[in-house]
């Protein structure tokens, strides 16, 4: 096998990545990523730097670490008596993977550390399956762990606007007994890099 081919293995299945889900973050096709695998094909660099952003690094000529936020960084970010997260930081980490949707499995692949607090524990698990489902990857394995609140939790509002929150929740939320629009997290306009 040869180098580039066993490095992209190695990494895609730390992340827990089958062959096409990494095709489907690299935009590149599945028999690409098949063929230089199995070292039947050498990458052009350009097929490379993609191929190395979706597994969160970079290819310089070797695979070095991206400066990426990852979700488990948000859950260190808690203080143990927060009750809330950090919805900016949080907003950010979304922010950050609409730009770089190909940095999503290296992002989510990390568990954070359970607080112990369930509707945080709930929120970040419920984020990271909706950002993996939003790209067509499976969800990281860690979020199996996560038991759905007992209790539903919902922002506060009027009962008009618990109605509307309801109806703009999205369905990993809604599975985790969460009603909260996607809205609060996910920025409804464009963004436009810096």
């Amino acid at each position: 096998m040869n180098l580039p081919g066993s490095l992209i293995r190695r990494e895609r299945e730390r992340l827990g990545l089958s062959t096409r889900d990494l095709a489907t973050l690299a935009r590149i096709s599945y028999p690409t990523i098949s063929r230089i695998e199995n070292g039947h094909e050498q990458p052009r660099w350009d097929t490379m730097q993609r191929i190395a952003g979706a597994l969160g690094k970079s290819f310089a000529p070797a695979f070095e670490e991206q400066k990426i936020t990852r979700l488990a960084d948000l859950a260190d970010h808690c203080a143990p008596g927060d009750a809330q997260p950090d919805w900016t930081r949080l907003r950010g980490f979304a922010d950050q993977l609409k730009l770089h949707p190909e940095f999503t499995a290296a992002a989510i692949e990390a568990a954070p550390t359970l607080l112990g607090r369930p509707f945080i524990d709930n929120l970040l698990a419920a984020v990271a399956e909706k950002l993996a489902d939003d790209i067509g990857i499976r969800r990281p394995n860690w979020t199996k762990q996560v038991a759905a609140l007992e209790t539903p939790w919902e922002s506060p509002g009027t009962a008009r606007m618990k109605a509307a929150n309801a109806a703009a929740t999205p369905m990993q939320f809604a599975a985790r007994n969460i009603t909260l629009p996607a809205a609060a997290i996910w920025r409804d306009r464009e963004l436009i890099p810096a």
